[in-house]
Parts: C-alpha cells; structure tokens; sequence
C-alpha cells in the first residue's frame, strides 16, 4: 500500500512513518527543506515542494492509496499577523490542494489532522465528538480546516478528521518544551490549573492511526485523547513527582497573557475531551493514565 503524507519530516510524521515502514508500508512525505532521517531507506520516498501551493507534487495523490495530511506550520509562537496567516495557510491551503488532487471514484482514504482546539474554551463539559465547535482563533481555524477536509467526500472519499490533544512524547510535542523547567525546579500549574489538560501519548497517537487506516467503520471526526484526562495542576503535580523536582513556580494568567500574547490566553482554555469513537471502535490504549504516560516518557529519556 502507498502512503502520501503531508507533514511528514514533523515531529507526529517522524513517528507515524517510522512505524509504516516497519509494518511494510511504501511512504512518500512531502517536505519544505527536503531533509529526513529515513533518506535511502526502501519504501520510502520526499517531495520537496511548497503545498500551500499547487503544483506538481498534487499527481503522487493520485498515485496513493491512502493520504494523512498533518501539515500545519507550529503555533506555539507569539502570534501576530503574519504568524497566524502562515498558520492558517499552511494548513487551509495545503488541504484544499490535496483535496482537488483526489480522484474523483474510488478514491483513497483520506486522513486529515485537527486539533481539540477546535471545542474552544468549555470548562468542565465533556466533549465528545458530536459536540460544536467553539469561539477562539484556533477553534475557528481548526474549524475552517475540517471544513476543507470534508468537502472530499463528495467526490465518494473516505474522511477522517483527527482531533488531536496535546501530543506527548519525547524529541518534540507538548513534552519536550516542559521538561527543562521542571527539572530546573521552574515548573508548577498554568494560571489556575483548575482548567482541563487533554492529552495523548505519542505512542497512542500512531497505533491509532494504523487502527483507523485498517477499520473501514472509521469515518468523520475522531479525538486523539487519553480516556483519563487531568487537569493541569494534576499534569504539573504528576511530571514534578515523576521528575522528582518540586514545582513551586507555575505561571500566573496575566504573565502568560504577557509573555505569549494570544496564544497566552488560549494555553489557559479548558477542554475535556473524551475518544469516544475510538473507545467505541475497540481500540486499547497503552498509556491511558497520565502517570503511566509520563513515567513512560521521563524513564525513557533517563536510558
């Protein structure tokens, strides 16, 4: 089976590709700079190409048996103009150019990211998938981003919008930028810490996705959330003990509110997310508890 996917030098394509290849997958990734780890392995292909704009890296899609679509350029920057356009094209156009490349019949499956941004700020309510979307520049994005996704089933595509948590793992995601300050002793909750941390381990995120490549049930949104959420304070509580470092510090809202900006405030919004269709698809977790996911992780990193 052949696998296009864009997005795949990042820190989720680095992983998911790395587990295709090992289950006999062909891949071709598209990137920007042209640089991967698995260059002159088999099965294994790189368009250099910018795909916010048409061009012809649009015929390998049609060449594929499958699509994954995670490009999208990072959020976590002081946002301004210019950085929230590059986030909105980066991830609204690519999308649109991938979806005016699928074939018109029997075409193939067509996994697409999103984000659990896409809920906006909802305090304690659980949100499963059938839930509507909510205010904010990232709920707005993500929204206009699914929207784009799902204009490919009406040429008969298979669609499967991924609503992605916060990804924990090691070399990248969530994780990595929080561990240094931990271990310097600078860590402790986000404003209140009172607000709902949705989350999953990085392992998770790609069993799920080759769950999903194989079950022909899958369709529509889906979230990418451990089935045991925490709230922050209980994350920021879990990974000092985990690290064994105290975590006295935290950050107050109108510090983060002045350091980040924007995204200061939207870090602060609170989403309980719960993977209903997946529990209801029969897939198993392996890191469904925060304490199993980051002790994983941190002892991991430790050998």
């Amino acid at each position: 089976m052949r696998i296009l996917m864009t997005g795949g030098t990042g820190f989720i394509g680095t992983h998911l590709t790395r587990a295709l290849l090992r289950k006999g997958y062909e891949v071709v990734v598209t990137s920007r700079s042209g640089l991967s780890p698995f260059l002159g392995q088999d099965r294994y292909g790189i368009l250099t190409c910018d795909t916010t704009k048409p061009g012809p890296w649009q015929e390998e899609v049609g060449r594929s048996d499958m699509v994954i679509n995670l490009a999208g350029r990072s959020i976590f920057t002081r946002w301004n103009q210019a950085k929230k356009m590059e986030m909105e094209e980066s991830r609204i156009l690519t999308t649109e150019h991938l979806v005016d490349a699928l074939p018109s019949k029997e075409g193939p499956l067509f996994l697409s990211a999103s984000a659990v941004g896409f809920y906006g700020d909802r305090g304690d309510e659980f949100l499963g998938e059938d839930e509507v979307g909510g205010k904010g520049f990232l709920a707005e994005l993500c929204q206009r981003w699914e929207a784009a996704a799902t204009k490919a089933e009406k040429r008969g595509v298979r669609v499967v919008r991924m609503r992605f948590g916060a990804v924990l793992g090691r070399g990248g995601g969530a994780l990595e930028s929080m561990l240094i300050p931990y271990k310097m002793c600078l860590g402790g909750p986000l404003g209140s810490g009172s607000q709902w941390f949705s989350w999953v381990h990085i392992d998770d995120l790609v069993s799920a996705v080759m769950f999903l490549m194989e079950n022909k049930k899958a369709e529509g949104p889906i979230n990418f959330t451990a089935p045991y959420l925490a709230r922050n304070e209980e994350f920021s509580r879990t990974l000092s003990r985990v690290v064994r470092r105290p975590a006295f510090f935290g950050m107050p809202s109108f510090m983060l509110k002045m350091v980040l900006g924007e995204l200061g405030q939207e870090i602060l919004f609170s989403q309980r997310v719960v993977p209903q269709k997946l529990s209801k698809l029969g897939f198993q977790f392996s890191y469904p508890s925060i304490e199993a996911a980051l002790g994983h992780l941190v002892h991991k990193s430790a050998n």
